[in-house]
């Protein structure tokens, strides 16, 4: 009978492992995306396991289920995962839930299995948000490895740790990087924020012709331009922005005709302008360039046996 019981067991195992991997083929190389869900539902009812709790909280989260995805998260990580896939995903989703402390518990349990990228970035936003500004730079620097921005938050943390030598230095790498080039106008704040403001105005002025003139960042142009002294350029700046701002103010009438704008949508739309006008007409009496960079919540996909991205991770719990 316990012989029988085991091969039972295993034949099943088996069974529900296929249609895991079945799912996880479908929604790498098919789109099939409700039909991988059934599949995963019908292997879980059957035999639930770590796998494919795991798997059904990453589908869940692919389609911005949150909730769904984070009951069956903690299911998965109540079967102690050896791999990191379902510490980081728990993780991921406490952050969207607003717990930082189990998000970062989380994460933390991840990063020591795996010192993912994606991971590094939660973390690190995490980290930057308690001060940790140091811890926060380096993990940053990790997830550069594939998220271009990865340097831009680093900078910034070194720079509200006062480590401008370290700044710099990444400032200068990030200048160099000629394939996954930030931005103009993202360097210009950047050298605006360690206090060089000939090279910040270079770079604002190399993107003031083709990025959207927005109140952010028009607003740190003028206010360096302030600091050297350039006021016939600050007034040419703040002139053409101010000029804009009327146009499209002027514009809105339209709005309720032409895209069925309600009367509140203009009425905020107004005041968003006017607020960006001020914003600008005033950016001289800023104390320094305004932080605009505020990192976002970092996600991958995390599907055991995804022909695509898993990269041993299924087969590493299987071995369990």
């Amino acid at each position: 009978m316990h012989y029988h019981y085991v091969y039972n067991y295993k034949a099943k195992r088996g069974e529900g492992m296929e249609r895991v991997k079945e799912a996880a083929r479908l929604l790498a190389q098919e789109g099939e995306s409700e039909q991988a869900k059934l599949l995963l539902l019908d292997a879980f009812s059957e035999q639930a396991n770590l796998i494919v709790a795991h798997n059904l909280a990453d589908y869940y989260k692919e389609h911005d289920q949150y909730e769904e995805a984070f009951h069956y998260a903690l299911q998965a990580v109540a079967w102690q995962p050896k791999t990191y896939y379902p510490y980081a995903l728990l993780g991921e989703l406490s952050m969207r839930r607003g717990d930082n402390d189990s998000a970062q518990k989380w994460l933390e349990k991840a990063y020591k299995r795996f010192q993912s990228p994606v991971v590094a970035h939660n973390l690190a936003t995490l980290y930057k948000a308690q001060q940790k500004y140091e811890q926060a730079a380096r993990l940053f620097i990790k997830s550069y490895e594939t998220e271009d921005y990865g340097l831009l938050h680093a900078v910034e943390c070194l720079v509200l740790a006062n480590d401008f030598q370290h700044a710099k230095k990444w400032i200068a790498i990030i200048e160099q990087e000629q394939e996954r080039f930030i931005g103009e106008v993202e360097l210009g704040e950047l050298y605006g924020r360690i206090g060089d403001y000939q090279k910040s105005a270079v770079w604002y002025a190399k993107g003031y012709n083709h990025y959207a003139h927005t109140g952010e960042w028009i607003a740190d142009y003028v206010w360096v331009l302030h600091q050297l002294g350039n006021e016939a350029q600050k007034k040419a700046v703040i002139t053409a922005f101010m000029e804009q701002c009327k146009q499209t103010m002027a514009d809105l009438a339209d709005k309720t005709l032409e895209d069925d704008w309600t009367e509140e949508e203009v009425a905020e739309e107004e005041a968003r302008l006017r607020a960006n006008m001020e914003r600008v007409n005033s950016a001289h009496l800023q104390h320094q360039i305004m932080m605009q960079n505020e990192p976002s919540i970092a996600s991958r996909c995390y599907t055991f046996f995804c022909p695509m991205h898993d990269e041993g991770h299924g087969d590493s719990e299987l071995d369990g």
